[in-house]
């Protein structure tokens, strides 16, 4: 797996980014130490109230917005002050009412990683989507697509192990639950179109390949980690399931024709 490459260099304003959030699953991978607080939007700026926080700028949270409209999901931390902190909305709006999150125990540790196979054009640093930083880091996904035939797919994630970063992540995790091995995390599959990147993510802060929309995406598809498949020095390999997939849970139930088996309605003898 080669380091990264951008892909902004050469596509058109057409082409797919494709972005990548791994959020650790409280309990397992983290002590979590679960957080309350009120929030109030106005314009995309959300201003979370919570006393004496002791959070920096950069911080990746996950948050559960209980009340008001506030949309849930994957926010970076853009300013603090002793009891307050902010973070970018992907839409403009205003409210207000209750949020909660969970950090690490060890706040420095983080509950979320965003990774994408690529780098901006700006700096050759990492992507910006959505206020939030992907780091550059070698990934390949694979087996997203639906066989229309009930079974469900079982994507492949593959990250470059070349510098140890990813055994050093489930070496943190391991130490909550020994061998969890990222197990269980909930990984999303984001998408975009190269034309609704932030700007910043280019010369001159202007997007050459149209207008920035942060609220422009496909439908975010949402996988846990079944299992390692693979660990040693170059790669690391994990394997995906659905949320109709995981044990326990039954998928809908689904009309067989022949088509499907081709001795369906067919009487034979024992």
């Amino acid at each position: 797996m080669v380091n990264p490459v951008s892909q902004l260099q050469e596509i058109d304003n057409k082409a797919v980014i494709e972005l990548f959030s791994v959020e650790l699953k409280a309990g397992v991978h983290y002590t979590k130490n679960a957080k309350t607080a009120t929030y109030s939007q106005s314009g995309q700026t959300i201003t979370i109230t919570l006393n004496s926080h002791g959070f920096s700028t950069g911080l990746i949270l996950s948050l559960d917005f209980t009340s008001g409209n506030g949309i849930d999901g994957v926010y970076t931390i853009q300013t603090v002050a002793t009891n307050t902190f902010t973070v970018t909305a992907t839409t403009s709006q205003s409210t207000s009412g209750n949020v909660s999150f969970n950090i690490n125990a060890t706040i420095a540790n983080p509950t979320v990683y965003l990774f994408h196979s690529g780098n901006n054009l700006k700096d050759n640093t990492d992507l910006i989507w959505q206020a939030n930083t992907y780091e550059k880091f070698p990934c390949d996904a694979e087996g997203f697509a639906y066989s229309g035939k009930g079974k469900l797919p079982r994507p492949t994630l593959t990250f470059s192990n070349l510098l140890g970063n990813i055994t050093a992540i489930m070496q943190l995790v391991n130490q909550t639950t020994a061998f969890s091995d990222l197990t269980g995390a909930k990984v999303i599959r984001r998408r975009t179109l190269s034309r609704f990147l932030d700007a910043v993510n280019f010369p001159s802060s202007i997007n050459p390949y149209g207008t920035p929309d942060p609220s422009a995406e496909l439908p975010r598809e949402i996988y846990f980690i079944e299992r390692k498949v693979t660990e040693n020095r170059d790669i690391v390999q994990f394997e995906l399931v659905s949320t109709f997939d995981l044990i326990g849970i039954g998928a809908p139930k689904k009309l067989v024709t022949r088509a499907d088996f081709p001795l369906v309605g067919t009487l034979t003898n024992a």
